[in-house]
């Protein structure tokens, strides 16, 4: 069934790649400077997309408050990747820190909880496209961590909210990825 989905632009360099994975929908694409809380009304669900170059979410929360506000504060169903993975963890008081190196190319990612996210994937393991420099190292107690690599936290759900979150790129097809399954099963769930 056909999404309505606002895609909020963090700046990704995989914009086109994400909109190829959700070319079977309805979709919108805003940016997250200005952004405004009453923009989400009326869609199915809002994609928090990765990032650019602009500012880190850890340090630059103010350039990022109307997204944070959207997160808190919208009964609209969320999915955050990378650096809208971060404003999740950010609108949710969570941890960050900075990664030795830049993670770059496919990841081995282990799942901790069964949950339906992970519907269709018959191991315990994924591979997912890493691109990215800081990890959530811990999560409030209004989140929950789903699966982690050696870097930290990669897959996360709100408690009480339809809200979920990917440090990797769910949108990029590699050798083996699992990320348009876990795409596919979030918007099976709006």
């Amino acid at each position: 069934m056909q999404k309505r989905i606002l895609i909020i632009n963090n700046e990704t360099h995989f914009i086109d790649d994400l909109t190829t994975a959700l070319s079977q929908h309805k979709i919108e694409i805003r940016d997250f400077q200005t952004v405004q809380p009453a923009d989400v009304e009326g869609y199915d669900s809002v994609i928090l997309s990765g990032g650019g170059t602009v500012g880190e979410v850890s340090d630059s929360e103010q350039l990022y408050k109307s997204e944070i506000k959207i997160v808190r504060e919208s009964r609209v169903p969320i999915f955050g990747i990378c650096e809208g993975f971060q404003v999740i963890g950010k609108a949710f008081d969570s941890d960050f820190q900075i990664l030795p190196i830049y993670r770059q190319g496919v990841n081995n990612v282990r799942i901790l909880v069964d949950d339906p996210i992970f519907r269709d994937i018959k191991k315990l393991e994924l591979r997912v496209f890493e691109y990215h420099h800081i990890a959530i190292k811990h999560l409030s107690d209004e989140l929950i961590s789903l699966a982690v690599s050696d870097d930290g936290i990669e897959v996360m759900r709100h408690k009480n909210k339809l809200i979920y979150g990917s440090q990797f790129h769910p949108e990029e097809l590699q050798d083996g990825n699992n990320g348009h399954t876990i795409l596919n099963n979030f918007l099976s769930m709006v």
